[in-house]
């Protein structure tokens, strides 16, 4: 395997076995469903989130290319879907027999450390959320929750500027972070007038990270993850 990727040799992997094709919006697990298989992240995005009793979506997670799901239920510390999962975008998944993937990653030791240096990639990132979601300001819970996309899915486009790759609505953003769209706008339209952020056509944020450290109580470096340091 040399220096692959964990995500480039899994969907290597993966590539033999059939592929599901999902429309953006279409529902793939049902919470507490037993799944037929793990699926592996070909190409797009997928949402797994829990739904309120009012029948609002709660989104826990957005998984993108060559990340494999329900976690929980493929390494069997759960024997169904924990949550729902849909389609955030047109998708691609392959369906691996869940033990076949087990027996891949068993047998090849550099792969079970890569994916477990993954594991702690999202770990980290869990923290993030967590501790954007326990602040007690509107304000601050979005400013946090921006600093944490903007690492986990952000693209760098040019000198403290990043792009969030994953398109989210204020609705979208609004439900991740347990606020009202109307709370969420409002505090949006003021980061948009700080020239914090902007949102382009495809509804995906702009965030410019000189600004944002301003607004932060850390810098905004400060919780890049390092995904090339080798042990």
């Amino acid at each position: 395997m040399g220096v692959m990727s964990s995500a480039s040799a899994v969907l290597e992997f993966a590539s033999k076995y059939p592929v599901k094709k999902c429309l953006k919006g279409e529902l793939i697990l049902v919470e507490g469903e037993a799944p037929n298989c793990a699926y592996v992240i070909k190409r797009g995005i997928v949402k797994g989130y829990a739904l309120t009793a009012d029948g609002v979506e709660k989104p826990i997670s957005f998984d993108t290319v060559g990340e494999l799901f329900p976690i929980g239920w493929v390494f069997s510390k759960i024997k169904w879907s924990q949550y729902y999962y849909g389609a955030f975008s047109d998708c691609e998944l392959y369906c691996v027999p869940r033990q076949d993937y087990i027996d891949f990653v068993q047998s090849n030791p550099q792969l079970n450390f890569q994916i477990y240096r993954d594991f702690i990639d999202s770990y980290l990132y869990f923290q993030m959320r967590v501790n954007a979601l326990e602040q007690s300001k509107a304000i601050d819970k979005i400013i946090h929750t921006l600093h944490y996309l903007a690492l986990r899915f952000g693209r760098e486009i040019k000198a403290d500027t990043v792009q969030i790759t994953i398109p989210l609505t204020q609705q979208e953003l609004a439900n991740i972070m347990g606020l009202t769209r109307e709370t969420t706008g409002l505090e949006l339209n003021r980061l948009i007038k700080q020239g914090i952020i902007k949102q382009d056509r495809r509804k995906q944020f702009i965030v410019f990270t000189d600004r944002l450290n301003e607004a932060l109580d850390i810098d905004y470096g400060l919780g890049r993850i390092d995904k090339t340091t080798k042990l």
